[in-house]
């Protein structure tokens, strides 16, 4: 079937439309996707991956939007398998994350759900191992994820996992999203009425400071307490806040949190 899909690219749209989604279902039914793995299929669906991107690159794109997403939700399903560091092993192609950026540039306003599709993808890559972490920095593609925060609510949540994903890699990898200028930013997600997405933002604000504390100096100069305090008296979010708050900026002189609230303090990950 994937040799179908392959070939089908030169023979019609439609047939390997078809075959995709059959792919996709066949993923979606768990029946045996470690065998799949084992044979395989997680390098063939991303060399397909990039295919349809080079085929973007050279003006076709109508009805691509059909093919793009039943290929990308399969890799996706499939790195969220148990054992997802081994589907890892077999991507280390850097050219995906652009393919999936490109694909996201495109298809973002004519159709937009692919943009979810592919920061679905894009989390699973870098759940795990650094190396899609490391890429998206040195690929300089930050800015271009930074970009698509103020969109949908699912979307602006993906955005932020993966942010998150990479700043949990350690004070390496959170340095440089805070010369990506990834602060700003969050102030401004902090102020979306949406409890997830603050949720989500308040989780890697605790990352960054964590890793960085330089990080919370800077969180204060783009008034991030004042942008904090707009949460003080939300169900959902107050203990959070209040947690962020004692850990990283106590007032000059004040005593060090108890022991009892710093493992209160501890953010779960939206």
């Amino acid at each position: 079937m994937l040799r179908l899909v392959s070939s089908s690219l030169q023979l019609g749209m439609g047939v390997a439309v078809e075959f995709a989604w059959c792919l996709h279902y066949i993923v979606c039914s768990q029946v045996n996707n470690r065998l799949l793995i084992s044979q395989g299929i997680v390098p063939t669906l991303a060399q397909l991956v990039l295919e349809l991107a080079s085929t973007m690159s050279k003006g076709t794109t109508e009805g691509l939007e059909l093919l793009v997403c039943p290929m990308v939700r399969c890799l996706g399903n499939l790195l969220a398998e148990e054992e997802p560091e081994s589907c890892n092993l077999q991507i280390q192609d850097e050219r995906l994350l652009v393919a999936l950026f490109l694909f996201m540039q495109h298809f973002l306003q004519p159709h937009p759900f692919l943009v979810q599709e592919c920061l679905w993808l894009l989390n699973n890559l870098t759940a795990d191992g650094p190396v899609f972490c490391s890429a998206l920095l040195t690929l300089d593609l930050i800015p271009a994820l930074l970009h698509l925060l103020p969109c949908s609510q699912m979307v602006t949540l993906l955005a932020l996992t993966v942010l998150c994903n990479i700043a949990e890699k350690g004070p390496a990898y959170c340095h440089q999203l805070h010369q990506k200028a990834v602060l700003p930013v969050l102030v401004n997600s902090l102020t979306l009425p949406d409890a997830q997405v603050v949720g989500q933002s308040l989780e890697l604000l605790n990352l960054l400071f964590l890793h960085l504390p330089e990080a919370a100096a800077d969180f204060l100069s783009h008034a991030g307490l004042q942008a904090l305090d707009h949460h003080q008296a939300n169900p959902q979010l107050q203990e959070r806040v209040r947690a962020l708050k004692e850990l990283y900026f106590q007032p000059a002189g004040a005593p060090p949190a108890s022991h009892t609230s710093a493992s209160a303090a501890a953010l779960p990950t939206s």
